[in-house]
């Protein structure tokens, strides 16, 4: 799973870290600190010489600088509005998609930046610069090292982080028997975790029930919106986060929205249980 560790822990800056598996499309890297000066960077990078991203916040200035170093040439930097302070607790993402990396801060969409060489060259996590360092997770992507599809293990939660913007798709199969299956977005930790999204299909009463479970309590079940899954049936859920609420979408068509009653900033992976097939789960 990755580099990982407590709250209370702190790494040595500079850091370095192997990436391993091996760099993927849906591969994840968080990285939770401090800033205590003015900036700091962190990079996909590999022994040869090359910075595949480069991540440097500039506190001073307000800006998020992106860039590439093939060979250690660097190009043309690219810039975002930046949100972190200094001396405040800050979370960066990055993640690898087809097109490029998406770059979140504090859990917001801040950046899109194109690969400029193949993101596959990269193969460690470098972080130095004014900062305490003090959580480094890396994510397995959702393909294997040889391209094969990932293999999605039933009722395992997959990590996955939520915020706005954040569009998870879900193509699968719903067994010709089916009765019921479920996706959830779990909150905290994995085992006895508070479902912050419960979206359970039921072909047996044909409705497809929301609902979430915090402290072993489950709230309010939602069920307008009609049913359009139909047993045996290829499918394609987009579950689209919003500030205020996830949209769900069913085979390109708007279904329902479920308004928040947990921080989306809380979500730590998915689930899936019940009479289904997945083919394949990406997060965007």
């Amino acid at each position: 799973m990755g580099q990982q560790a407590g709250h209370h822990q702190s790494y040595p800056v500079p850091y370095e870290a192997q990436i391993s598996p091996p760099i993927s499309f849906g591969t994840q890297v968080h990285v939770a600190g401090t800033a205590h000066g003015d900036q700091f960077e962190v990079n996909l990078a590999n022994r040869r010489g090359d910075i595949v991203l480069h991540v440097n916040p500039r506190l001073g200035a307000h800006q998020l600088i992106l860039n590439s170093a093939p060979g250690g040439g660097w190009g043309a930097e690219e810039r975002a509005p930046l949100n972190i302070q200094r001396g405040q607790p800050f979370n960066i993402i990055i993640m690898v998609t087809q097109q490029g990396f998406k770059i979140a801060v504090n859990n917001q969409h801040t950046a899109d930046y194109n690969h400029r060489m193949p993101f596959n060259a990269a193969d460690l996590v470098t972080i130095k610069g004014e900062i305490q360092l003090t959580n480094v997770q890396i994510y397995p992507g959702m393909t294997g090292q040889h391209g094969q599809p990932w293999q999605f293990a039933m009722e395992t939660p997959v990590p996955m982080n939520v915020f706005p913007g954040r569009v998870i798709t879900i193509t699968g199969q719903s067994a010709h028997n089916a009765s019921r299956f479920e996706f959830n977005l779990l909150a905290g930790n994995y085992n006895g975790a508070d479902v912050a999204f419960h979206f359970n299909p039921r072909f047996d009463q044909r409705e497809a029930v929301r609902n979430s479970c915090q402290g072993g309590g489950w709230g309010a079940e939602e069920k307008q919106g009609g049913f359009p899954l139909h047993p045996g049936q290829q499918f394609e859920i987009q579950i689209v986060c919003f500030p205020e609420h996830y949209q769900v979408n069913c085979n390109g068509q708007p279904w329902f929205t479920f308004r928040h009653r947990l921080p989306f900033q809380n979500v730590q992976a998915l689930q899936v249980k019940g009479d289904v097939h997945i083919t394949n789960v990406s997060a965007m």
